[in-house]
């Protein structure tokens, strides 16, 4: 576990932190990111820093967002992030969530049990709840022999999904 600071204290940061992070834990030996975090605006500095990463092999995975509204933000909004939105505890699409055509799986996100900033723990609700859940199968997924390849691991988590909702890509 590479933990890499790309936001303030109060979760905010610019697109250039982010990038710095994400090209920091390529070429220190990280084989997944997690980015639980977004904005709504493009950026080719960190379009640039995700495609660095995924050329190297990196899984990354993305928050979509929690306004319940159909922009994926960025990074997870680029193609070679895997986008996560959230479920609830039925397997239903939590409100909050943010959807759209580039999101690729689902994760509970809804009232997990988490650490609290300041200390403790608590439930918290979010998309940025869901990615850390795919990371770890990421994780899991790379670790297995043959399994050197971040599309290799995209396509795997994503023809074995269950498919909630209509039958097919929703």
């Amino acid at each position: 576990v590479l933990p890499v600071k790309v936001l303030n204290a109060s979760g905010n940061g610019t697109y250039v932190n982010v990038a710095n992070g994400i090209v920091w834990a390529t070429d220190n030996g990280a084989q997944v990111i997690n980015l639980s975090l977004g904005g709504s605006a493009p950026s080719t500095i960190l379009e640039d820093a995700v495609n660095y990463a995924y050329t190297r092999g990196v899984v990354l995975v993305g928050s979509t967002g929690n306004s319940g509204g159909s922009l994926v933000l960025y990074p997870a909004h680029y193609a070679p992030v895997i986008a996560v939105a959230a479920t609830d505890a039925a397997n239903n699409h939590s409100a909050f969530s943010n959807f759209g055509n580039q999101v690729d799986l689902a994760a509970p996100g809804d009232q997990i049990y988490s650490l609290y900033p300041g200390g403790g723990y608590g439930y918290r609700s979010g998309t940025s709840m869901s990615a850390p859940f795919v990371s770890g199968l990421a994780a899991i997924l790379i670790g297995l022999p043959g399994n050197y390849n971040a599309g290799w691991v995209e396509n795997q988590m994503e023809s074995t999904a269950l498919d909630l909702g209509t039958p097919g890509w929703d």
